[in-house]
């Protein structure tokens, strides 16, 4: 914003051999001063103005380039969970075919099979039942077709403490745990023919139980092993 400047020419003016009074020459010197008072004034408003207005369009230009970042992420993690909806509704399709005591969970990652001991099991033993292997060799195959290279199997136990096995199993539930694990992981590998190197292995014991009390039947959940299935993103 220009300001046109107020120029003095002369202190005194002659016109037609006249001289200006002092008193005039006065009262138009006060109101130049007056007027150049106000330019400045008006030059320092339009200057902190226009730092305003850069001020606002640097925030509006970050505010827009966020806005754009969380439309990205939104967008991706809509793709994101559409892909995981979709391995999981996979999965159930032929849940009939693994047996009862099969059940198939959603994860952060993908999906889980979480597999009752009964199924797998006698009690106390980690020899895995045939009703077991065939589940195993279904969910081997289903694991083979789609191409899933990441898996991990978590062995858990209810809270009672061994005592059929106790002399097998001297660390009690955590070990009976890990070795349950390895069952259901030589089954998939030896007989699923899965590669060893998609595996990792874990054992719970009792310490992340999905059913709360200990009533048989709540017992009876939390008995499992669970094989968790990472679902690429494809993204």
């Amino acid at each position: 914003m220009k300001l046109s400047k107020f120029v003095w020419v002369a202190p005194l003016v002659v016109a037609a051999g006249c001289v200006v009074p002092q008193s005039r020459y006065d009262r138009l010197a006060t109101e130049y001063h007056a007027e150049n008072q106000a330019r400045r004034q008006l030059e320092d408003e339009v200057q902190r103005r226009d730092s305003e207005v850069t001020d606002l369009n640097r925030v509006l230009s970050e505010k827009s380039t966020a806005y754009s970042a969380l439309e990205q992420d939104a967008a991706q993690s809509k793709e994101r969970l559409a892909q995981l909806e979709t391995a999981l509704r996979d999965a159930r399709k032929d849940v009939e075919q693994y047996g009862d005591g099969v059940e198939i969970v959603r994860t952060d990652t993908g999906f889980a099979y979480r597999i009752a001991d009964q199924l797998l099991f006698d009690s106390g033993s980690t020899a895995i039942r045939d009703g077991g292997k065939k589940a195993l060799l279904q969910i081997a195959k289903e694991i083979s077709e789609k191409g899933y290279k990441a898996v991990r199997i978590d062995g858990h136990t209810d809270a009672d403490p061994v005592v059929k096995n106790r002399d097998k199993f001297p660390r009690g539930n955590y070990e009976l745990a890990i070795d349950r694990a390895l069952a259901v992981f030589s089954v998939l590998v030896n007989d699923g023919k899965l590669p060893e190197t998609f595996f990792t292995l874990a054992g719970y014991g009792p310490s992340r139980p999905v059913a709360k009390g200990d009533s048989d039947a709540a017992k009876a959940k939390n008995r499992r092993v669970e094989i968790h299935v990472a679902v690429p993103n494809k993204s």
